[in-house]
């Protein structure tokens, strides 16, 4: 059982906390809040079961956390992701919202469009969405040429009945398109307005 504590607090969602595991800087877990039904909690990781034979070599990078099972904690059963930490310094990740909201970002609007442009491309091209797309479940990974990496680290999946988007690049398409409209991504200005 792992032993979590106060001071191995990442941050939280609506439904999940999530926490760094010790002895595993690679590794984060999430625990769901005591309101929140189980179901709900399975809604990603059935997803994340959907997509585990996907082959991330042929990816231009990982751009979204992998899951690696679940664990038994003392606050509860948790669920084992990646955690992404930045190659220049090895801090944990900081989300698209957090740059976005600073005064004094170290990089420009510019370095966001494209890392959006990228991640938009890779979710269509490999068929994995988002059903949660939000700038605080993004995590711009800094890389040691001092370039960035989106990664999406919460949200994953969708609820489709006919899951058209899952076979064909057409609907994918489209449907990553729509996310990227409703979430305000497809604009760096409008998304900062959202969050005012």
């Amino acid at each position: 059982m792992i032993q979590i504590k106060k001071d191995h607090y990442i941050g939280e969602g609506l439904a999940r906390t999530c926490y760094c595991i010790p002895d595993d800087n690679h590794l984060c877990v999430k625990i769901g809040k005591p309101d929140v039904e189980v179901s709900h909690l399975y809604k990603e990781i059935n997803y994340y079961k959907k997509i585990k034979h996907n082959d991330i070599s042929k990816f231009d990078y990982p751009f979204y956390a992998k899951y690696h099972g679940e664990v038994e904690t003392n606050l509860g059963t948790g669920f084992v992701y990646d955690l992404i930490r930045d190659e220049t310094t090895q801090n944990i990740s900081l989300t698209l919202r957090q740059y976005l909201q600073m005064e004094d970002s170290p990089f420009p609007d510019s370095v966001f469009i494209k890392g959006l442009n990228r991640l938009r491309h890779q979710m269509i091209k490999h068929k994995v969405f988002v059903g949660d797309l939000k700038a605080r479940n993004v995590c711009v990974k800094v890389l040691k040429n001092n370039t960035v990496e989106l990664i999406v680290v919460d949200g994953l999946g969708h609820r489709d009945f006919f899951p058209l988007a899952d076979w064909f690049h057409y609907f994918a398409k489209k449907k990553v398109s729509r996310r990227f409209l409703k979430a305000k991504f497809h604009s760096l200005s409008a998304l900062k307005e959202s969050f005012e």
